[in-house]
């Protein structure tokens, strides 16, 4: 029998809720998806470049018009100004991003610090490639980082801190005091940050201040960013890393054995929109905070506790109140019991942490938002 690389993930607690609430017909609050459509605009675009026939291969590194547009994008608010030759790659999505550049940087015996509760595929994206990570706890029930601990995990085999804001799954997003500790750890040393910024597009109390403000941090960053996520178009697969020359041309080289380009019609497509109209992420982004508000008001003056996310279409709630059970075991009496699926915020822990935390998606029409909370109040009365 083949031994795998991946014994942990066989089955994952995301394909047990999933064939779970298919088999019951639970209301999804679960799935990280959209429901919404894509912009008009862009649906537009991409049929317009199919029936032009830009359908062969885009360049390794993506069409030149879209580099450049992302690096105008970035140099509004960026301490340094980013190269499109040189500094700035197009890939199949953030995941796909993240993967080449941990493959390109990350060599046996290096211990990479992951930020927890954590997207999952960084743990396996290190693991694959001989890295060790190494894990630091957000602390609830703001999410915030304990810069204090994450300096006593430093040694020198660290090469890589991963953060991730706006965070997937609970929503907080990083501040200026954040990344001014995050620069006094990593100045001086050769510890690269890799930041995923996927959700950049998506904050709803200030406008987003992203790493590359910050002159010192940027020299050392790995920025993965995706237009999928705030577009409504996470099946087109297609985000971008930005980092510095000698760390570009190697996550070219992996870049190019992994996927030899990535989708050279919707590359076209959000070339022209970002040049024509980029307003079309403050109208996606405003959609979403109306959602989140929607969700939080119908929760509101129950036995569940949360805050507003900050970020990202996911909310977290503390049913501690509702439930002594552990949030895997909460989450599938919902799914069997009240008809409603979510996701037990443990599942984003390496080691499963127990927790009386849920995550909810409220990427959903409104009645099916109202469907599931009223599931979710059945709950509390039981």
């Amino acid at each position: 029998m083949l031994r795998s690389k991946l014994p942990e993930s066989n089955k994952t607690i995301f394909s047990e809720i999933k064939e779970l609430a298919e088999k019951n017909n639970a209301v999804d609050l679960a799935s990280g998806l959209p429901e919404a459509g894509m912009p008009e605009i862009l649906s537009d675009l991409v049929c317009k470049y199919v029936k032009e026939g830009r359908n062969q291969y885009a360049p390794v590194e993506g069409i030149r018009e879209l580099r450049e547009t992302i690096a105008g994008f970035y140099s509004e608010y960026s301490a340094r100004q980013f190269d499109p030759e040189k500094e700035i790659t197009i890939t199949a999505g953030s995941t796909q991003a993240v993967w080449a550049a941990v493959s390109a940087i990350i060599h046996e015996d290096d211990e990479v610090i992951i930020i927890e509760p954590s997207y999952e595929s960084y743990i396996p994206a290190v693991r694959l490639n001989g890295g060790t990570p190494i894990f630091v706890s957000l602390k609830a029930p703001d999410y915030h980082i304990d810069w204090s601990e994450t300096l006593g995990m430093i040694n020198q085999r660290t090469k890589m801190i991963i953060i991730n804001t706006p965070h997937s799954p609970t929503g907080s997003v990083f501040t200026d005091d954040d990344y001014k500790n995050l620069q006094k750890i990593v100045a001086g040393s050769k510890i690269v940050v890799l930041c995923d910024e996927t959700f950049a597009n998506l904050t709803y109390e200030k406008p987003y201040v992203g790493i590359s403000k910050y002159p010192l941090l940027a020299k050392q960053t790995v920025i993965i960013s995706s237009f999928s996520k705030s577009l409504n178009a996470t099946g087109w697969k297609t985000g971008y890393c930005i980092a510095p020359e000698d760390y570009t041309k190697e996550i070219r080289r992996i870049h190019n054995y992994m996927i030899n380009g990535s989708n050279s019609i919707m590359q076209y497509a959000l070339a022209e929109l970002l040049k024509t109209d980029d307003t079309v992420f403050d109208t996606v982004r405003d959609e979403y905070r109306r959602k989140r508000d929607f969700l939080c008001s119908l929760l509101e003056g129950s036995k569940y506790k949360l805050t507003p996310t900050k970020g990202t279409w996911f909310q977290t709630v503390d049913f501690s109140q509702v439930s002594s059970l552990s949030d895997k075991e909460f989450v599938l009496k919902l799914i069997k019991e009240y008809n409603v699926a979510v996701y037990p915020l443990s599942a984003y822990y390496h080691d499963k942490t127990k927790s009386h935390t849920i995550r909810i998606c409220f990427a959903r029409p409104d009645d099916v938002i109202k469907k599931g909370v009223e599931c979710l109040l059945k709950a509390q009365k039981s």
